[in-house]
């Protein structure tokens, strides 16, 4: 089998294990987080944002109430596991402390220290096949605490600025008397921003600077959505539970757009986990190569386009 892990050194990051094979290479740091840094194919740009210059730090008085006087927290960049719905400060505990991983079968799993206040653990195990173009992200919440926590998880996958986002929309069945769409907005969103289209078949995004912040999410029943940037597609694709309450009015897919990056946001249902009980949300990211981004407001040429990912 031609899978490879090593631990290497990844400035301006750190120690970190990257995990390859004959396709795709990852690579998550260990001196914090665990961050999913890099995802891409081989010898190729990386599909992740990287805050190389850590300049999206969170540091306020509710952090420093419930963390101590000198918490921050650090986006770092690539793909993280978070809670939602996402809140403060909760959603950005500092994870600034070494990271103790170990092989698994596939893969390699990745554990954080126990927070302090809330005592919940996070763990992430991520696997690879030998010459495939996808990993499987199983994202893990241990409830550490002595009363039950009432949460669900979030895993963010933070991209490249200049790509096109495409989530599809829930297509319609026979029955008329419900709805089977929904669209949540931000405070600080708008419809009218120029980078958002809404469509019949697909919502899009367009990364572009602006002065203001996009953030969204939708009811994603398919269960996939794709960030397309130059010639390669980053799919995420999950399970939508509609047995299941979602957050954030039951959103199972969000989005948060800024200058510097578009978030995939793929949250699991709400659970209620028990002291000791540990909850799980799996996701498949995926790559794919690709010729051209489709026009972000042709529902034809997207769903053309969208065809040629299918497994």
């Amino acid at each position: 089998m031609s899978i490879e892990m090593q631990e290497i050194e990844y400035e301006p990051f750190g120690r970190c294990i990257k995990i390859s094979n004959r396709v795709l290479e990852a690579i998550i740091s260990i001196d914090f987080g665990p961050r999913i840094l890099k995802f891409n194919f081989l010898n190729e740009e990386n599909t992740l944002y990287e805050d190389k210059q850590d300049q999206h730090v969170y540091q306020n008085e509710i952090l420093h109430e419930y963390f101590g006087k000198d918490a921050k927290f650090h986006c770092y960049g690539g793909h993280r596991l978070s809670v939602a719905p996402d809140v403060m400060p909760q959603s950005y505990y500092p994870d600034n402390e070494p990271v103790v991983y170990g092989p698994i079968n596939g893969g390699v799993t990745f554990t954080s220290p126990r927070q302090q206040d809330s005592e919940l653990q996070f763990s992430m195990d991520i696997m690879m096949s030998d010459g495939t173009s996808d990993i499987m992200v199983v994202h893990k919440l241990k409830n550490c605490s002595s009363s039950d926590k009432n949460i669900a998880l979030a895993g963010i996958t933070m991209t490249q600025k200049d790509g096109l986002l495409i989530v599809p929309q829930n297509q319609g069945h026979d029955e008329k008397h419900y709805p089977n769409r929904h669209i949540s907005l931000w405070p600080f969103s708008s419809f009218r921003d120029p980078r958002l289209f809404v469509g019949d078949r697909y919502l899009t995004v367009k990364h572009a600077a602006a002065e203001q912040y996009l953030k969204f999410g939708i009811n994603d029943v398919q269960g996939w959505a794709v960030y397309v940037r130059n010639h390669t597609a980053l799919m995420a694709r999950f399970i939508h539970n509609t047995a299941c309450a979602y957050p954030d009015f039951g959103a199972s897919f969000e989005s948060y757009v800024c200058n510097d990056y578009t978030e995939m946001r793929v949250l699991s249902p709400l659970y209620t986990a028990a002291p000791g009980k540990i909850i799980r949300h799996v996701e498949n990211l995926s790559l794919f190569h690709v010729d051209t981004l489709p026009n972000a407001e042709d529902e034809d040429a997207i769903e053309n386009f969208c065809e040629q990912l299918a497994p």
